[in-house]
This record gives structure tokens, sequence and C-alpha cells, in this order.
């Protein structure tokens, strides 16, 4: 009897973590780790699919990463809120170029700078009726934008 409802517990657990996908995503924004938000992906026919982010994860359901293999994806939104000096403040960010081979990566690390904060207002120029951009890396290489100027790591090595 014991070993019948130690296979049965087995399934049970192989069932549930089968219907998870889980893909390596690490979202800074401003330079701070994102600890937990939702996600939504737009698909091109309409449709939405919402995912959990954690550091390093991106949950999806498992029949939720098949209709995105079947579908052209339109944006990746995620809202990202911060409390400063007892105020909640909070945003939503929307990358547009998201693709589906991201989540299959070993890892993709996405900076977000909000252009509002006057240290990056100097540096990047802001997506076209945004008001913040972002850079990733991927194992395969990184997407830069195009700076103002530098930043004073950036000077710094400039000058090794």
């Amino acid at each position: 009897m014991n070993k019948l409802i130690y296979i049965f517990l087995m399934c049970v657990s192989f069932y549930t973590y089968a219907q998870k996908r889980d893909a390596n995503i690490i979202i800074l924004v401003d330079g701070e780790v994102v600890k937990y938000t939702y996600a939504k992906i737009g698909l091109e026919n309409g449709k939405i699919i919402n995912g959990t982010i954690q550091p390093g994860k991106l949950q999806l359901q498992e029949s939720d990463y098949k209709i995105l293999e079947d579908n052209q994806i339109k944006s990746f939104q995620f809202t990202y809120s911060k409390n400063c000096k007892g105020e909640s403040e909070s945003k939503t960010y929307e990358i547009e170029d998201f693709k589906l081979t991201w989540l299959d990566q070993p890892y993709i690390v996405l900076y977000v700078y909000n252009i509002d904060n006057s240290k990056y207002k100097k540096i990047y120029n802001p997506l076209p009726g945004k008001s913040y951009t972002y850079e990733y890396d991927y194992p395969g290489g990184a997407m830069r934008r195009l700076q103002k100027s530098f930043t004073k790591e950036q000077k710094k090595c400039q000058r090794n």
C-alpha cells in the first residue's frame, strides 16, 4: 500500500512540474533587479499570455508556451514597482522586439533605463513615444543602444 501511495505522489509531482516552463531571464530596472512581477506576452492574433517573473525565472504554463510556438509575439510587458520615501511608484514597460528564442537561451539579462531618472536622461535617448529604453545580453551577444554620453564606468574603462 505504501508503494502505491509513493508512486501516486511521484506521478502527481511530475505532472505538476511538467505543467510549467521556465526561462532564465533577469530584468534590471535602473540597476535594480526585478524581484517579483507579472508578465504579459501579447501575440499578433490579439491573445495575451500571462506569466510571472522572479530573478532568473520567467514562468509560463506549458500550454501557453505551445501557443507561443504557433504565433508571432507582438510585445512583452511587465510592471515594476518601487517604494521611495513611503510612496509606491509603478511603471509598465513594454519590450517590442521580444523573441521566442529568448525563452530557450541559457540566460537573458534585460537592462531597462527609465529616462525620467536624471542619471539616465543624460546618457540615453528614449524609445519613440516612451520614457524609457532597454538593452539586453544573451550568450550569443548583446544589443546596445546608441548613447548620448558615456557613464563613469565606461569612461574609466576607455582610459585604461
